[in-house]
């Protein structure tokens, strides 16, 4: 999986440096001393300097200050067993058969939440950091880990996103053996598992997940809202419904809980937009760069409105292209205000829903400010069923200047990964761009703001960081 160990390595030596710009200046090439294996995630623990990193049947513990340090491995690999049925199911025993972690979260100041695809029986554990301090090589055996389906994909070649809010776990993965149930978790904690609606097209079709972040749009807690981002196939494309892709960002609320009669357990303000980042052509046809790959949430000093870089590639195999799009947060907002999608039977197209939205909005999430409804289960029939029926908004949320802020097309590598940092200069602020490529080229680019929300990029370096 050389395009997973490109994005670790980069973020790798990102972590490494004290600022950004230093990886740029000092050009040192930096390997841990490992055996060559699947490198998937890492997460720096800033307080106690440390860096975990997950790969195939281990997870590592090295010093964030010097990583060529030789690493504290904990060994986790799948059972005999699920191995033996694994590759009784025809699958590959080196890229398939074991365990490959897939999410990798901080739960607490103590304590880690990993899960592993377990050869096709995902699982998940809680491990201690003190672990790394007891020996340099240790074993996770099958009963200190708990069943990990509805937090870890099986397949480790579907791509998933999670993250831990208030200590429960959001997690966009899909659930089956098959790999053919995409859907958005929440679990962990006191409340019921909830998810998305299950083999609905209209929810979720082979979504690939990107990002999962909790934002806050305003000062009321209880309207809070975890957002996810991923790339799936698209019902509401013209001629090709499920065939073309589209990037989407959806949201649900943290206090919902599900419906009472209707989507029990499942999601019921769950909402999704088109994430749109074109180029216009002479004859007035978009390109779009369709699928999406990674992104980096810049906050400023308005907490409630982040800058949201997304980076973007090319779905065609005709037209090899790259871009990344900045989007600002009140424009997603706007997106989620406005009119929904709707389909009035299989031989009709998608259309604006021109009929009476029920009340209370369906994607409001429950709070005080609407003092009959303390709860999801107390929303009246018709806006649960509005919500299940309706999950997709009419309104595409657009990039800064409607166009890609920088473009790659007909270059011999891929965009991958992307890192954003924020610089003071004397003449004002800049946000610095760090671009992983599939080649192992990193592109160093600044983003300069203009007048009526143009923006203009400018590449200042490029480093071969892979040969």
């Amino acid at each position: 999986m050389f395009f997973l160990n490109i994005n670790l390595l980069f973020c790798l030596l990102l972590s490494f440096f004290s600022s950004l710009s230093e990886l740029i200046q000092n050009g040192r090439l930096l390997t841990l001393p490992l055996v060559a294996g699947d490198l998937h995630s890492l997460l720096p623990d800033e307080d106690r300097r440390r860096l975990y990193v997950a790969m195939k049947d281990n997870l590592l513990s090295t010093s964030l200050d010097d990583i060529t340090q030789n690493p504290r491995k904990l060994y986790w690999p799948a059972s005999p067993d699920r191995v033996q049925e694994c590759l009784m199911a025809g699958k590959d025993p080196e890229l398939e058969c074991a365990n490959f972690l897939r999410v990798l979260q901080p739960f607490n100041q103590t304590h880690l939440y990993v899960c592993g695809t377990g050869a096709f029986n995902p699982r998940c554990a809680f491990i201690a950091t003190s672990v790394f301090h007891q020996s340099e090589h240790q074993t996770l055996s099958y009963s200190q880990t708990e069943c990990g389906k509805g937090k870890c994909p099986y397949d480790p070649f579907q791509k998933t996103a999670s993250s831990i809010v208030d200590g429960e776990l959001y997690a966009g993965i899909t659930s089956d053996f098959m790999s053919r149930d995409s859907a958005f978790f929440r679990s962990l904690g006191s409340r019921h598992v909830i998810r998305t609606e299950q083999y609905d097209s209209t929810w979720l079709q082979d979504a690939q997940f990107v990002r999962v972040a909790p934002l806050s749009e305003t000062d009321n807690p209880e309207d809070d809202k975890v957002y996810v981002f991923f790339t799936e196939r698209a019902q509401e494309a013209e001629g090709a419904a499920g065939k073309v892709l589209y990037s989407r960002v959806a949201r649900v609320c943290k206090n919902d809980i599900g419906g009472q009669r209707s989507l029990v357990n499942k999601w019921s303000t769950f909402q999704k937009a088109r994430m749109v980042c074109s180029v216009p052509g002479p004859d007035g046809l978009q390109t779009h760069f369709d699928q999406l790959q990674d992104i980096f949430i810049l906050h400023g000093k308005d907490k409630k409105n982040p800058l949201i870089y997304g980076l973007f590639t090319t779905s065609s195999d005709i037209l090899n292209g790259s871009a990344v799009c900045v989007y600002r947060m009140e424009d997603v907002v706007r997106a989620f205000k406005g009119n929904f999608l709707h389909k009035e039977g299989p031989q009709y197209k998608w259309a604006e829903f021109t009929g009476k939205v029920p009340y209370p909005r369906p994607g409001t999430c429950p709070s005080s400010t609407y003092g009959s409804y303390s709860s999801t289960r107390e929303y009246p029939d018709d806006v649960i069923f509005f919500s299940r029926t309706h999950p997709l908004l009419q309104e595409n949320v657009l990039p800064l200047g409607e166009r890609p802020l920088l473009v790659r097309v007909g270059a011999h590598y891929k965009f991958s990964k992307l890192l954003v940092d924020r610089v003071e200069a004397v003449d004002g602020t800049y946000d610095v761009l760090f671009i992983g490529t599939d080649s192992g080229l990193v592109l160093k680019a600044i983003h300069l703001p203009r007048e009526h929300g143009q923006s203009q990029e400018v590449t200042l370096e490029q480093l071969q960081v892979f040969q």
